[in-house]
Order: structure tokens, then sequence, then C-alpha cells
């Protein structure tokens, strides 16, 4: 008996080490690959956030190019530049000033930050800066200074004669680049983001006491060493760790993200220390490690299939706002010619109604192309006050068709929460996004509530002191439970099967009530529905508009040219479809019009007669309308310029124009002659 015990005993001992060694070694390297994981993704955090830097100053360099373009630089007419660069600062929060300086005469001619004035005397904020201004230079980006708040400063040159005489400088506040780390790291870790001369630039902590100040030398010694990797430092604050850095090519910028010393260190020991513990019950810490490591599997798969449907999303995004003026041209010669189809069949009704409803259908497609570019970011929040009556009557046929017949929609807006202070896209975008959650939620068919009331002062206790409206949306849904109520709004965070959401529509939801000054709550709870509340600033009704214009049968008249003779007019548009529905309608209109398709050959019909308005797309190949119409100008004086356009960024192109006017895409016929018009006899 002692003896079978004693095999018993025997046999369980020659199990249980295979065990006890499989496990450690299985323990060693998932917590080896525990640490690739992790030196991985602050590799790649690094490197968002370069990207995302780099993005910002590219988007900033584009706008500046636009601006450098324009007419006022031949014509010097400073004064008139001045408050049309006003409005590209308007359009760009994130740049302090804007400055234009002068090398020849070592003089500033303005900045955004004083009254415009006769120019002084000044040179550029950083002094090495018109050595580096060479003939392929595009764009210097200067050191961080104090001036008296920490700025960023970006030097374009205006390239019109050799050397360049002019440049242009933005100041760009910290800021932008410190919100940028803020969404890429979390809260507690420590991450900065270095200039190429070794200056911070960002810090997640104490960024106020470290912008402008140099890095640390273990920071500037990786800067030297390569372009990305790991090494070993020590905190301003004591903290030991090991620092990933990305450094970008573009910029010369790096961002350094920290991890603690004791997650690196740690993996080796903890496999020694698990290895001895093992034995204590080795089979249970199998099965307990097979769980974990399916467990983290799982998880890791399922975020990585959230974070590539998030770059999907984000490349639809991007996609959209690309072809934007694509879209813009052929809704402008959908609606164009719907509008003239329409004013030749009066009398047969069912003609009319047909072209109604097609012109209703392209207007519809207009605002939709709006609503993609909102929601690739491609346009700027515009905050005025939007009606919500208004916003909802125009959302109707779409919000019912989001959510399915199965469910009930109730729309009541409070006579005293009727208007408030958003973007009108945007919030019609945010709403839709609560509508699809409240959809989802409702699998089986319920209750849609939308109201709004006036805020009350413990909804708006942490904004500034002015009325609010609540806009509710309510629903009668499966609810949430409190561990998901709690990252209700975190990005990425979706309780969706993969693929059927990206977890960005409440953070976007979010986002688009903070930026209109507001702010969000969710009140749900499992089984019994779900309450979202944008608390959104209230507004003043808008003046009530002037009387509509009169339609396309009763168009301004056409006026004579200053020598009685008939108004000619040259179009110029590389999109075909485009170009014969503002001939035929210019020519229906009674003017005389030539039409080209390229800048070229515009100048060269210029060369053969006289035209008394040039009517031009902007985005073009070769050359786009603004450097059309600045040579047209310069072949014959006083011409007059009209730019059409469906480009996102239009208040950087209106800033270029000079003495030009633009007509944004899609237009119909009465607003082409209205534009036409107004054009050629200025009031």
């Amino acid at each position: 008996m002692r003896f079978f015990r004693r095999s018993l005993i025997a046999l369980g001992v020659a199990a249980t080490l295979p065990t006890l060694l499989f496990t450690a070694v299985a323990i060693f390297y998932f917590l080896r690959t525990e640490r690739t994981q992790v030196e991985t993704a602050t590799l790649g955090r690094s490197f968002n956030i370069v990207t995302l830097s780099d993005a910002a100053l590219r988007g900033d360099l584009g706008a500046l190019s636009v601006l450098t373009a324009s007419s006022f630089f031949d014509t010097q007419d400073w004064r008139t530049f001045y408050p049309r660069v006003q409005r590209i600062l308007k359009a760009n929060p994130q740049w302090a000033t804007l400055r234009l300086f002068d090398l020849e005469k070592g003089e500033e001619i303005f900045d955004l930050r004083r009254p415009f004035g006769a120019p002084r005397p000044a040179t550029l904020p950083d002094a090495q800066v018109a050595g580096l201004l060479t003939d392929s230079t595009d764009l210097v980006i200067g050191d961080v200074l104090r001036d008296p708040e920490p700025l960023i400063y970006l030097y374009v040159p205006v390239r019109r004669e050799e050397p360049v005489r002019h440049v242009l400088a933005a100041a760009i506040r910290p800021q932008v680049f410190q919100d940028i780390l803020a969404t890429q790291v979390a809260a507690g870790t420590v991450a900065a983001l270095v200039d190429r001369n070794g200056n911070f630039l960002a810090r997640s902590l104490d960024s106020e006491q470290f912008i402008g100040r140099p890095a640390t030398h273990s920071m500037r010694d990786a800067i030297g060493s390569g372009k990305q990797g790991f090494y070993a430092g020590v905190t301003p604050e004591g903290l030991k760790n090991y620092t990933a850095f990305y450094t970008s090519a573009w910029s010369g910028w790096s961002a350094h993200v920290t991890i603690a010393s004791a997650l690196i260190d740690s993996s080796i020991s903890w496999s020694f220390f698990v290895a001895a513990v093992a034995g204590l019950g080795a089979a249970l810490l199998a099965a307990l490690l097979v769980v974990l490591v399916v467990r983290d599997m799982t998880e890791r798969r399922n975020a990585e299939e959230a974070l590539r449907q998030s770059q999907k999303m984000e490349a639809v995004g991007k996609l959209t706002g690309g072809i934007a003026h694509d879209f813009n041209n052929l809704l402008t010669a959908i609606i164009g010619n719907l509008d003239m189809i329409r004013s030749r069949v009066e009398g047969n009704v069912r003609l009319q109604r047909l072209s109604d409803n097609a012109l209703e259908a392209a207007r519809r497609g207009a605002k939709i192309t709006a609503q993609l570019l909102a929601f690739s970011r491609n346009q700027r929040m515009q905050l005025k006050p939007v009606d919500l009556i208004a916003l909802f009557d125009g959302m109707s046929g779409l919000l019912r068709q989001s959510i399915g017949p199965a469910i009930e929609v109730q729309v009541e807006i409070s006579p005293d929460a009727r208007f408030v202070l958003s973007d009108a896209n945007q919030l019609e975008l945010a709403v839709l996004n609560l509508a699809v959650n409240a959809r989802d939620a409702m699998t089986n068919g319920g209750k849609l509530h939308i109201s709004s009331r006036p805020a009350t002062r413990l909804d708006a206790r942490d904004l500034p002191r002015r009325p609010y409206v609540e806009l509710r949306v309510m629903d009668t849904g499966t609810g949430m439970s409190e561990e998901v109520l709690a990252r209700a709004m975190e990005p990425f965070f979706t309780t969706k099967q993969v693929g059927q959401g990206t977890g960005l529509g409440l953070s976007q939801v979010y986002g688009i009530a903070r930026e209109s000054g507001g702010t969000l709550f969710i009140e749900s709870e499992a089984g019994r529905g779900t309450t979202v509340r944008m608390v959104l600033p209230a507004a003043q009704a808008p003046q009530t508009p002037e009387p509509a214009l009169a339609g396309a049968s009763d168009s301004p008249t056409v006026p004579a040219s200053s020598n009685g003779r008939e108004v000619a007019i040259l179009v110029v548009d590389d999109d075909r479809h485009v170009r014969r529905f503002v001939c035929e309608s210019l020519g229906n209109l009674g003017y005389s019009v030539v039409e080209t398709i390229s800048g070229a050959a515009a100048l060269e019909a210029m060369r053969e007669r006289r035209f008394d308005l040039l009517v031009a797309d902007y985005a073009m190949p070769g050359m786009n309308g603004i450097e059309v119409a600045r040579a047209a100008q310069r072949q014959q004086p006083g011409i007059h310029v009209l730019i059409i356009s469906g480009y996102a960024q239009s208040a950087a192109v209106e800033a270029a124009l000079g003495t030009g006017r633009l007509l944004k895409k899609p237009f119909d016929v009465t607003e082409l002659a209205i534009a036409v018009k107004e054009v050629l006899q200025p009031q």
C-alpha cells in the first residue's frame, strides 16, 4: 500500500515537473511578448504624434501658400490685403497672428496683433531663418519664441522675384500640439514633442514650465542617433523610464513617449518568480494562463479590428474631402440644366413636376456633399444661429429613413428653446449619430423622442454664464450598464459587433457639443432606455430675411459695356458639363460668350479680342483660376473676374482673389446671373 502511494506520488511529481517546466517557459515567452508589444505600441504612439503634428503643419502651409499666390503681392496694396488676411486668421484659431516682412527694406509691413499702419523697421523673429529661404525652400519652421506668449513661427517665402523679398510668417500656438499629445497618450504618461534643435514644443506634464526649454541630454543624444528607437533615461521629475522616440524626416520634430522602467525590467524577474511558485499549483496556473492568454488575444484582436475599422472611416473621410470639387462640378451641371429645363416647360404641369422633383433631389445631393465635407473635417465649424424647427423639418426624411418604420419618432421643440449657436451640418450629423445608436438599441421597435427646453444652471454649471438650450434625444431601447455608460464617450469604444461600428459616434457628438461651446450628458439604465442631453449655447432669432430673389425667368437684365456694345464674357473651365451649362446660361441671358478649356487657351483667346468679364474655375490642371485671373488682368487691364469653385478652403481662395468675386458650387442660373451682374455693375 505504501509502495502504491509512493508510486502515485512519483507519478504525480513526474507529471508535474514537465507541466511546471512548460508553464515557466510559456510564461517567460508570454511576458517577453508583452514587453515587445508594449514597446511596439509606444513607438506607434510616437509615430502617430509626429504624423499628426506634420499634418497640422502641412495644413497651415497649404493655407499660407494660397495667401502667397494672392495678386496683392503684385499690386502691393497692403491696406486692402490686411482685412482679407484677418479673415484667414479667424478661420485658423491655432494661429496667434500673421506677419508680413520686406527683407529688402528690413521692414515689417503689418502684424495682425496691431492695427494697420506704416511699416516699421523689423527683422524676422528667428534671425537665422533669412539665410534658409533658398530657391527650393517652401517652408521654414522656426524655434519656440516668447512673443510674449510661446509661439512657433512658420515662414513661407513669396516667390515673385529673386532673391526672395517678401516673407509671410504665421505664429502658431503650441497648444495645438499639446492637444495632439493629450489625444495620443494616457493620463499620467510623460510624453513630449521636441523640435529639430532639441527644444521642447509640447509636454504632457508641466507644459508651461518646459515649452521652449532645452530637452534632456538623453533626448538630444537619441535624436542624433537615428530616426527612431528606444533609450533609457530619467525625466526632470526623477522618473526612471524607457522612452520610445520617432523623428519626422520632413519637419525634423521628434515625439518621445516614456514607459516606466518597471514595466520593461520586471518581465524577466516575474518569469522566474512565476516558475518558482508554479510548483504549488502547476495545473491551476496553466489553466489560468490559458484563460488569460485567450482573453488577452481576443481583446487585442477586437481592438485591432476596431482600429482597422476606424482607419477605414478616416480614409473615407479624407476621400470625401478630396473629391468634393468633382461632386460640386457634377451638381452644378445637374442643378443648372434642371433649372433651365424647368424655366422652359411652363404650362406643362407634368414636366414641371418632374423637373421640380429632380431639382429638389439634386439640391439634397448638394446638402449631402456639405455633410460629407463636415464628416471629413475639411470644413471648420461655422457657428451661427440654428433654427431647430427648420433643422428637423429639413432632415425629417433622412431621419426616418435612417431609423426605419418600426420606430416611432416624436419631435417637440419648445418656442423659448428654438435657436442654438452651432454649425447646422455638424449638428445634423450629431443628431443622426444619436438616432442610429437609438435604432440599434431598439431592435424590436420603440419610440424616439427628441425635444428641446431651456437648460438649467445645474446642467451648465461648468460652462461660461449665458443662456443655454438642452437638446434631448431619448429612446426606449435596451439601455447601458454602468460599466458601458462609464466608457460610452471614449473614442473607439463600442459594444457592437466587429464591422458594425467604429466607436466614434458618441465621441464625435461630444466633440461637436464642446466645439459649439456646450457639453454632453448621457443618462441610461439597463432595460430602461437611454437619454442623451446636448447642452448648447442659446442664440437670438436671426433677422427676418429679405424677400426671395426672382427665378431664372426673371433674371437680371443684361448690362451693356462701357461703349454700348454687347458684353463679352470669356469662360474657362476644364469640366465640359459645367462649362457647357455656364456658357448656355450666359448666352440665354444675352451675353456674348466664348468658352475655353484651360488657362493657356483663355489667354490665347484674349489676344484675339477684348472681354469685359472672365469667368474661371479655381481648380484646373496647369494654371488655377486665380493665376489665370492675374495673367488676364495684366493682359487686359480692367477686365472683371468671377471665380467659381467647389474647393473646401473657400476662405483662403477669397483672400487670394483680390478685387474678384467668388461664386461657390453648386449654383443655378439665377445665382449665376446675379453674380455676373454684381461683378459687371458693382454697387
